[in-house]
């Protein structure tokens, strides 16, 4: 299962407007709450990126990370998180999240920050089975995520399994549905059990981790 075709030319056509999600006024504190806490995850670690998107959680990794391999399945995000120079224990490589690089199981964490609202109900599983191969044993998992609050961007479907979409305008006016769900903390403990040792949840008010 490869990345949805709608998903991909999304994420590229927005590159440019990428990060300023990050600039609302009203979401600044569980973005500080959640820098610090990835930066103190990561202490030390060799990681795998999935969907690293433009590299704004890829630079706060870096700070404390041993070394990251950051992978994105769009050029032009790629192009973006590159120039920031994050130094040489960072590299970027394009990469679809259902057909990620194998490098020996080097990797003792792996990070999936805003993808897991992007991977079908049906194919949670297989995509965590597939980044858990690509992991040593025992190895962390880091996700982070948004909760549906009071001003998100309106549902606008629900299929069949149960998945829910959005519609995203970009600044140019381009229209994109794209799916995107909004698990519960109890949703996410029984998606995860099965692939992780243990599991922790915490719920911020715009974010999970």
């Amino acid at each position: 299962m490869a990345t949805s075709t709608a998903l991909v030319e999304y994420y590229e056509a927005r590159a440019s407007e990428f990060e300023a999600v990050y600039e609302r006024p009203e979401r600044q504190a569980d973005l500080r709450f959640l820098r610090t806490w990835l930066a103190q995850e990561t202490r030390g670690l060799t990681l795998l990126e999935v969907a690293c998107g433009s590299g704004y959680w890829t630079r706060v990794a870096a700070t404390t990370a041993k070394a990251i391999l950051a992978t994105d399945c769009n050029p032009s995000p790629l192009e973006i998180a590159r120039s920031k120079n994050l130094g040489p224990h960072v590299a970027f490589v394009r990469a679809d999240a259902f057909a990620l690089p194998t490098q020996g199981a080097q990797f003792d964490g792996g990070m999936a920050h805003f993808w897991w609202s992007h991977v079908t109900l049906a194919d949670q599983q297989r995509f965590l089975m597939h980044l858990a191969s690509k992991l040593r044993n025992q190895a962390r998992l880091l996700m982070m995520d948004n909760n549906f609050v009071p001003g998100s961007t309106p549902i606008s479907r629900r299929d069949a399994l149960g998945n829910t979409y959005q519609w995203r305008r970009l600044a140019n006016g381009d229209e994109f549905e794209i799916l995107k769900n909004f698990p519960t903390g109890e949703e996410l403990h029984r998606s995860l059990e099965g692939a992780c040792a243990s599991v922790t949840v915490l719920q911020l008010e715009h974010y999970w981790h």
